[in-house]
């Protein structure tokens, strides 16, 4: 899934510097039971040269069949805890060569919104989630990441990512450079 993937989970996320994606629940909350779920659908996404990566890198989907659940919420009432599901294929293009990779970032995810605005993702071992890192970011070097194998990622108030436990990860820049 994407999160801190390619396109954020959410669209304050989305539309942030530093977006991440990613999809996961708690195992109480893997139940059967969909009632609640809401599809989402990310938007393509184009990070012009020095952006993100040395060349222009645009994102789209090959298969998009996100959902959402809120399943925690704050007493105004806005949500606390969001999980995420479903199958997720990104295309990456270096628009600059022509060269492209696709990249499955299918699974679950857990959103916790935190009181002081930032959003913390926790993405199990057997799902995946992207994050975009901008530059001027002090807790990662700049690019567009993969993370497989479990996660966590804290997206702070001013939407910079931090990487806080990873498995695996593959910097979609240098892939494609």
């Amino acid at each position: 899934m994407r999160m801190p993937s390619y396109r954020t989970r959410s669209a304050a996320l989305a539309a942030a510097l530093a977006t991440a994606v990613l999809v996961l629940a708690s195992p109480a909350a893997q139940a059967d039971d969909d009632d609640g779920w809401q599809p989402y659908h990310g938007q393509d996404y184009d990070a012009p040269a020095g952006t993100l990566c040395p060349f222009h890198l645009h994102i789209t989907d090959l298969l998009d069949q996100e959902e959402t659940k809120t399943v925690g919420r704050y007493p105004d009432g806005s949500p606390e805890k969001v999980l995420w599901r479903g199958p997720l294929i990104l295309r990456y293009t270096n628009v600059d060569t022509g060269a492209q990779v696709d990249r499955d970032q299918s699974g679950r995810a857990t959103e916790y919104r935190l009181p002081d605005g930032s959003t913390l993702w926790d993405v199990p071992r057997s799902s995946h989630i992207s994050a975009k890192v901008h530059p001027g970011n002090p807790y990662h070097a700049v690019g567009d990441y993969v993370f497989s194998g479990g996660a966590v990622l804290l997206v702070h108030p001013d939407q910079q990512v931090e990487v806080l436990a990873q498995h695996q990860v593959e910097n979609l820049c240098q892939t494609l450079a």
